[in-house]
């Protein structure tokens, strides 16, 4: 009976422990998707990843674009007057998304 009872405290600490990883990946799924508006502050090219290499889109300055809220770091680079290595997740295009220099937008709202 005791083996018993020890096997189902192990069942329900191991069910808790789960429960509590699948919460915090929602919230992190959760902060991950969240979109904002941001304006181009020149017209620039949009590229597949975080980085320079081909162009996959483009956007017009002072055009509002949803964005990731949070800037990912990626490539150094040096555009807009600034240098930095943060960028910006844009949707350019209806469904397409590409990024952005995080220096050449500014947060709409």
């Amino acid at each position: 009976m005791k083996r018993i009872m020890t096997a189902l405290a192990a069942l329900a600490a191991a069910a808790a422990l789960t429960t509590g990883f699948a919460a915090a990946a929602q919230a992190d799924d959760a902060e991950a998707a969240a979109v904002c508006s941001a304006v181009a502050k020149e017209h620039r090219s949009v590229w597949a990843g975080p980085a320079v290499g081909d162009a996959v889109g483009s956007v017009a300055a002072g055009q509002a674009y949803d964005a990731d809220c949070a800037l990912v770091p990626g490539e150094s680079y040096t555009a807009c007057g600034a240098t930095g290595d943060q960028w910006a997740r844009v949707n350019y295009a209806g469904d397409s998304w590409g990024y952005l220099p995080g220096a050449c937008l500014t947060w709409a709202s």
